[in-house]
């Protein structure tokens, strides 16, 4: 009995802990919003069993008042889509069992017992000592509680689901047709959301997979476990881990509680398993879980044995180069625990954070030094101790360069073209050396004088873009480049190539080429740009003589972007026109003709869904509506018994739900609400009136 009361007490503070906003674990739903969530299944004897579930405590407080509704439409028979899909009401009184009906089912099931002290507990808090994390949960609100915790546990009993008035099996379905089930929460002013639905049939029965990648990282005495979870988290909950080892040959589950991902953003699960000793040989498999009450074939075996973790890390103390392509290194090793390890190996990588290959196996434990080939020029080494089952200890990386003093060749083929608006495009034949590190291209503007980088940093590649200043400095460029090594030895300069700077002139005409008005009242526009010229800048300007006030600039970009949707603030005649600039000596080109577009869309000013929902119990009215995509934010104003309206609460465009506290019984509340569009336009006024 201790031991029972242990478990359900770590089942509640596993639920509370993470105060989970709970949809129900595994297969994906299909609801529009979050009042109710449902799923189903075809069980291995031919049924479909269904499961669902409220999705806030609100739902779940009137799910028990008022009891759920589940309805079967047949929608196909032998694959062929029914016009009038056959009706069959199942039941409309899912809801919790009485408290009697629970008894039987709490002396056998954990699960049933938590789900039943979250419907009928005087309280539901956790039985923690002073001080501990308990103290800490209990403040946490008792609704959310019963609510996260009950809907929790139901997806590890199917049974303890039925009871709670979540789930149904049908007994009655064909082989040859498919349904849509239909479950209803019973709440006398239904709202969206009130409804979910799953379809499926018998033939949409799929064999459980096993559970994938399990493997396991042995450890001084321990084992950490490891699977995928998220490839099959729409089909498995959670996991039973077994284990069988040399002294006890058969598996038996050495998981009181499954195991889990709490956070459903996790791609792994992992288990850490203490082991008696490091001489025996562990074996583990997995199986999963499902919400329906069944377990999936098991996983693959892993297996292996306990290591004494290696405590003493190596230090390679020095090392260099002693002829071509060969070097010396050294280390120091003192570690009391020298007899585990079985030998040393020395990795390679010419990255310091890159990956590491053996470059040297099977050094003797007793070595302090070794000579060891490299071909590298520059390169990076670890030690690494290893024990007997392949642990390892490395040391820190360290550095060895073989002595290079001889630059790389002098670049050929240097050759310049240059646009009429100033872009120098330069390319060279590309060096063949393996140490090059790159280029460095030297400009100027005489023939004499002394030329400075084009660049700070080093070019990589036989190429490069220079843009030059047509008003500024003299007609003509002088390029030359060299070559540097990893080792920064540099090449001699190239011979100079001379270019003759263009003369000056104004941007292309911008040209419009189409545009369409879209079904919620934009407009999108496209033009042709000046592709080679990036300084080039384009403003997109709309002007109404109706509305004065909606003349604007709405774009302004470069000539990589050639499209532009604009908002219409309002319906009417709008004129829109191109500039072209260029941006460096401030000349401007207009577009040759203006596009006149006629906006007509009433649907653009109007706030569809504005509904009001009296909460007796919480004291309040609470107000939903349609987000609207053109709203930037929304004003809420308020008038009690037809006085004057005042502004009740500014909203920005993410919220569509708005909760009013200061109500007060036998009085009537009118509500209107607006929304103002990035282009400070207003939308029509949407008004509701309750009698509170």
């Amino acid at each position: 009995m201790e031991k029972r009361n242990n478990i359900i007490y770590k089942l509640m503070l596993l639920v509370n802990i993470f105060l989970l906003p709970i949809a129900l674990i595994g297969q994906t739903y299909e609801n529009q919003r979050e009042n109710l969530k449902a799923k189903g299944t075809v069980s291995a004897d031919n049924r479909i069993k269904l499961r669902w579930s409220p999705a806030n405590p609100k739902a779940w407080v009137e799910g028990r008042k008022y009891g759920y509704t589940v309805e079967r439409y047949t929608m196909s028979v032998d694959e062929q889509w029914q016009q009038t899909p056959g009706k069959k009401l199942i039941s409309q009184t899912f809801r919790p069992a009485p408290l009697a009906d629970w008894e039987t089912i709490v002396n056998q099931s954990d699960y049933a017992a938590v789900i039943a002290q979250a419907f009928y507990g005087e309280d539901f808090e956790l039985n923690a000592r002073s001080g501990d994390i308990g103290d800490i949960i209990n403040q946490a609100n008792e609704l959310e509680q019963r609510f996260s915790t009950s809907v929790f546990m139901a997806e590890y009993d199917y049974d303890a689901a039925i009871l709670a008035g979540w789930a149904y099996t049908d007994t009655t379905v064909k082989e040859n047709e498919r349904y849509l089930y239909r479950i209803i929460l019973n709440r006398p002013q239904a709202i969206i959301g009130d409804t979910a639905a799953v379809y499926i049939g018998l033939k949409d029965r799929v064999e459980l997979q096993k559970p994938i990648g399990l493997t396991a990282v042995f450890g001084d005495r321990s084992a950490m476990l490891s699977w995928n979870y998220s490839l099959l988290s729409n089909t498995y909950h959670s996991y039973h881990i077994e284990r069988k080892s040399t002294s006890e040959p058969q598996y038996r589950t050495i998981t009181d509680l499954p195991v889990t991902a709490l956070d459903m953003k996790m791609t792994e699960i992992f288990y850490t398993d203490s082991l008696i000793n490091n001489e025996e040989t562990y074996t583990y498999r997995i199986k999963g879980i499902t919400s329906f009450n069944e377990e999936g074939p098991l996983s693959d075996e892993v297996h292996g044995q306990g290591s004494k973790t290696i405590t003493c890390m190596p230090h390679i103390s020095g090392g260099d180069f002693f002829a071509e392509n060969k070097a010396r290194i050294f280390w120091e090793f003192d570690c009391e625990d020298v007899n585990l390890i079985e030998k040393f190996c020395i990795v390679k990588s010419s990255d310091i954070d890159g990956d590491y290959l053996i470059a040297l196996d099977e050094i003797q434990v007793s070595a302090r030094q070794i000579d060891l080939d490299l071909n590298e020029t520059k390169v990076y080494i670890k030690l690494q101790a290893i024990n007997k089952v392949g642990a390892k200890s490395e040391s820190f990386p360290f550095i060895l360069q073989q002595i290079d003093s001889i630059p790389p060749a002098i670049p050929q083929g240097l050759a310049v073209e240059i646009d009429s608006v100033g872009v120098a495009t330069l390319t060279w034949n590309a060096n063949t050396e393996d140490d090059l590190q790159g280029y460095r291209l030297l400009r100027s503007f005489t023939k004499d004088g002394e030329k400075s980088s084009v660049s700070s940093d080093i070019i990589i590649q036989n190429r490069y873009t220079d843009t030059l200043s047509l008003t500024l400095g003299n007609r003509k460029v002088y390029y030359a480049i060299s070559a540097i090594d990893k080792r920064y030895n540099e090449s001699a300069l190239s011979e100079d190539v001379e270019i003759l700077k263009p003369a000056n002139f104004k941007p292309l005409d911008p040209v419009f080429t189409d545009y369409n008005i879209n079904n919620d009242g934009t407009v999108t526009l496209n033009w042709l740009a000046d592709v080679k010229r990036n300084y080039i800048k384009y403003y997109l300007v709309r002007t109404s003589a109706e509305y004065p006030k909606y003349n604007k600039t709405v774009f302004i970009g470069n000539n990589k972007i050639t499209s532009f949707t604009d908002e219409v603030p309002q319906s009417g005649n709008y004129r829109y026109s191109l500039i072209a600039e260029d941006s460096i000596r401030g000349k401007k080109t207009f577009s040759p003709q203006a596009l006149y577009i006629s906006v007509s869309n009433t649907e653009i000013n109007i706030i569809k869904g504005f509904n009001a929902y009296t909460n007796y119990q919480s004291n309040s009215i609470e107000l939903s509506w349609n987000k609207h995509p053109k709203a930037v934010t929304y004003k809420i104003y308020k008038a009690q018994d037809d006085g004057r309206y005042t502004l009740l609460k500014e909203l920005d465009n993410t919220q569509t739900y708005f909760i009013d506290r200061i109500v007060t019984p036998n009085t009537k509340y009118s509500y209107t609400i607006q929304f103002t569009t990035q282009a400070d336009g207003v939308s029509k006024p949407k008004t509701i009136t309750v009698d509170y």
